[in-house]
């Protein structure tokens, strides 16, 4: 019972992104479980693969309506799901220092609809198009192109290149795609750009201060407290949901912007901290914190 607990605790305490990571992982060793017994039984695993792979065609789509989320989260080749969730990792922690979870949860979904939109809609252009699309592609890229348009300026070290802005890393991750539409596997790219447009789309209005997640969140916020109360939670209080994002201000009157004085005094108190204790003692807020006061005295 006490095992039982500490999972459950740990399962809760889970961060967004480990989610995120874990459902592609999970997926992705049922599938392969499921591959090795189809070998032993004699029987295709595609039957499996199918039922979770966004299809090109819209009738069967219609009878698949699910594989619009599914496939987003389905890989089936080790290499495709080690190469997506390293960078979903990589470029969700630095997202994360600009949004919330919960954000971060909802452009990975709005990235692979907007992929399957495009694959759907490159099948019905094209007829070199066509077939099966799976994995986190479009999802991840979503990702990666927002934190660039957000981060711009912010150096990674990479192997072999040593340290590059965001901003090129987005670049060439277009530029390389743009030349896949030509390949073997035009419609992935197709779908990849899908991720791209929405991506893009997420990094410039939350650039101007407009959060096009924020009405999937307010309607998960809703359909979460319904289904508490339903299941007897009515009479307590009413707890946050898993991706809640921060909190607006609750009194009559529109909370005052911050003073200069106001941003020297926290900049102060975040860089103490980070002088005794490193960067990655910052909390999500105040890395967010961090940059919003950045962007203002610049």
């Amino acid at each position: 019972m006490a095992a039982f607990t500490n999972l459950r605790y740990r399962l809760k305490s889970l961060s967004a992104l480990s989610i995120l990571v874990i459902v592609n992982v999970a997926i992705f060793l049922l599938l392969r479980l499921l591959g090795i017994i189809a070998i032993i039984g004699g029987w295709d695993i595609n039957t499996v693969v199918d039922q979770l792979a966004l299809p090109s065609d819209m009738q069967s789509l219609a009878y698949r309506p699910w594989t619009l989320l599914s496939y987003m989260a389905t890989h089936y080749a080790p290499f495709h799901i080690l190469f997506n969730l390293i960078t979903l990792y990589c470029f969700g922690k630095l997202l994360l220092w600009r949004c919330s979870p919960s954000q971060l949860v909802w452009l990975y979904i709005y990235g692979g609809i907007a992929g399957a939109i495009f694959y759907i809609v490159g099948a019905l252009s094209f007829a070199t198009v066509g077939g099966w699309l799976l994995g986190a592609s479009a999802s991840v890229i979503a990702i990666v192109i927002a934190t660039a348009m957000l981060m711009p300026d912010f150096r990674v070290n990479l192997l072999l290149l040593g340290s590059v802005k965001l901003k090129w890393i987005a670049i060439a991750a277009v530029i390389l795609f743009a030349l896949g539409l030509v390949g073997d596997n035009a419609g992935a790219h197709i779908a990849h750009f899908g991720g791209i447009v929405m991506g893009c789309l997420f990094g410039f209005l939350y650039n101007h201060g407009v959060d096009i997640t924020r009405p999937a969140r307010r309607i998960y916020d809703a359909i979460a407290r319904l289904l508490r109360r339903a299941f007897g939670h009515g009479n307590n209080a009413p707890r946050k949901a898993r991706f809640k994002f921060r909190k607006k201000a609750t009194s009559g009157s529109a909370a005052p912007a911050a003073s200069a004085d106001d941003d020297r005094r926290n900049l102060d108190a975040i860089l103490d901290k980070i002088k005794h204790s490193g960067y990655t003692a910052l909390s999500p807020d105040e890395r967010r914190q961090l940059f919003d006061i950045s962007r203002r005295i610049k």
